[in-house]
């Protein structure tokens, strides 16, 4: 009689936990409406979360399109299936590792919804914006899926596509003539203003809050979150940005931008702002031949034409004109260093020839390798210059200094800031790499396990990882919900101060520390070499980096303002 009653109660709750099952599994697959039609999800397989992938929120730019700001989606009947990931934007190479549907394609604006299976009503919203250089990369990776983030902090998270290279951010007269703003050159950004406001218009269908809105992003989603800060048309589209190993400086003059547009022009057998001819070229060959390779430099970014930014995102900040928002914002301790180690002049320079170097390599005056020798001692960095060319070059002046410049800048305004810096190390290979570009990625999501980098984290070290992940998650989720990044059994946060400048390190012990680098971005703010050029120096100087770039432009920083001449000026 017992076993007979026991076995009646564990068949009872088999039924009522099949039952919850299918309930679950029902709410992701109920339809939710957008406003080009209803579209199904479906249940994720590893965590109780309801994914939507490859929601078309724009029409695909194809045809006269090619060029143009986008427009709204076709309207569809029945209910569309979401369950697959859409194509990627045009891109010559994919992200290492990556384990998305390895179809390119113009008709690829699409984004992707995460959202707890069992919460309801208005949850706060996360939309990352992908990185890449704007030349690679999509929503899709396993690195960025948000399963893990959306059900750890009860939010809806969202990825976009957004066009990219020659696709996204080619410039010219013609285009500028056409267009009924007289912008051109900024189609990627327009692409991820109009997902934001598919956000704003939708997201509530999906159990987000279209009212308690954060954008972040990485690497070029870091410039691009900084140039949503700053261009006007993304005003009150979301209430808080965090910008991963971005800056504010990725922009371009026109006159520079038309001029990179006329190669590619050129390389297609078509008259300058021919756009007739540019559009019926097939999208492979405008891809094969009109645009740079991967990592073959940063040409195609964000231009200042006037519309979508005024100037550099970084000069619009510091003028007051931009989109009040409380920012998060950090870099990786090395970032892109561990390149300056494949180059074998910097690699093989003897300690000796420290400050020598630095005058042939960089093209530093006498006085300015004296003074990085000074900012940069040679026994911080192990008596090996190699280590110090790549702090210098391709850490601080690439990512850190751009990125405290604007923290600075909106600290002074009394906006609300918080400053963080990278250091976890405890990884495979991490004597060649260092703290890499994009190695926070797998703790903001917490997808140590998934895609390319997850061979980084030998099983000795990974419940360390787990354990930083799980502080740094809380940080990203808290800062999306209040603004605030602080809350219970996290370390202190201290609030970034134009007079108390303090960073957060996310290492193996987190700390707050004050700021110990501002000399060293002081020299940078005046080093004479504009931001992409640095950008693009770093890429010239690898092995096989194949670029593509007009040659006779050089850009000039003077104080205060950014200019692009030619040799000739």
């Amino acid at each position: 009689m017992v076993k007979g009653k026991t076995f009646f109660i564990l068949a009872s709750l088999l039924i009522i936990s099949i039952a919850q099952t299918a309930r679950a599994q029902d709410s992701c697959s109920e339809p939710a409406p957008t406003g080009s039609g209803l579209v199904r999800g479906t249940s994720e397989s590893e965590t109780a979360t309801c994914v939507w992938r490859g929601i078309p929120y724009a029409a695909a730019p194809v045809g006269e399109l090619r060029w143009k700001a986008p427009q709204p989606a076709p309207q569809w009947s029945g209910v569309r299936d979401t369950v697959v990931f859409g194509n990627r934007c045009m891109q010559k190479g994919l992200l290492p590792g990556s384990q998305g549907p390895r179809a390119i394609s113009e008709d690829c604006l699409f984004l992707n919804i995460w959202r707890p299976r069992e919460k309801s009503g208005k949850l706060p919203v996360m939309v990352w914006v992908h990185g890449g250089g704007y030349i690679t990369g999509g929503g899709d990776e396993q690195v960025y899926w948000g399963d893990r983030l959306a059900e750890k902090g009860g939010l809806v998270v969202v990825s976009i596509n957004y066009r990219l290279n020659i696709f996204g951010f080619m410039a010219g007269p013609a285009l500028r003539d056409e267009d009924p703003h007289h912008s051109t050159g900024g189609y990627g950004t327009l692409d991820q203003v109009f997902a934001l406001r598919w956000v704003r218009d939708n997201i509530a269908n999906f159990g987000g809050d279209p009212g308690k809105v954060t954008i972040f992003g990485e690497s070029a989603g870091g410039w691009s979150i900084c140039t949503l800060l700053a261009t006007p048309l993304a005003k009150g589209l979301f209430n808080r940005v965090i910008m991963e190993s971005g800056a504010c400086e990725a922009s371009r003059d026109p006159d520079a931008a038309y001029e990179i547009a006329k190669k590619s022009f050129s390389a297609l057998n078509c008259d300058f702002n021919d756009l007739a001819c540019m559009r019926k070229m097939p999208a492979t060959t405008v891809l094969a031949k009109g645009s740079g390779a991967l990592l073959g430099g940063f040409d195609y970014v964000p231009v200042q034409d006037g519309y979508v930014l005024k100037a550099t995102p970084l000069e619009m900040i510091k003028s007051g004109d931009f989109n009040r928002a409380s920012v998060m914002a950090g870099t990786n301790l090395d970032e892109f260093a561990g390149a300056t180690k494949l180059v074998p002049k910097y690699y093989y320079t003897l300690p000796q020839d420290y400050e020598r170097k630095l005058g042939k390599a960089f093209e530093t005056t006498p006085e300015q390798a004296a003074k990085l020798v000074l900012l940069y001692p040679l026994a911080e960095f192990n008596n090996r210059p190699v280590l110090a060319y790549g702090r210098m070059f391709a850490a601080d002046a690439a990512l850190l200094c751009p990125t405290y410049r604007a923290v600075t800048s909106l600290a002074g305004q009394n906006g609300t800031a918080y400053l963080y810096r990278f250091d976890y190390d405890d990884l495979t290979y991490s004597k060649a790499i260092g703290v890499f570009h994009c190695a926070e990625i797998p703790f903001v999501f917490n997808n140590l396990d998934r895609g390319s980098l997850k061979m980084l984290y030998p099983n000795k070290n990974l419940d360390q990882a787990r354990a930083l992940s799980q502080v740094i998650q809380g940080y990203w989720i808290n800062f999306a919900k209040t603004g605030d990044p602080n809350g219970p059994g996290l370390p202190a946060w201290a609030v970034f101060q134009a007079q108390n400048q303090t960073v957060q390190v996310l290492d193996t012990q987190v700390r707050s520390e004050p700021v110990s680098f501002s000399g060293r971005c002081e020299f940078w703010e005046t080093y004479p070499t504009a931001y992409l050029e640095l950008m693009n120096g770093l890429v010239d100087s690898l092995p096989g980096s194949g670029l593509a770039r007009p040659s006779g432009l050089r850009q000039e920083r003077k104080p205060g303002k950014e200019t692009c001449k030619s040799k000739g000026d």
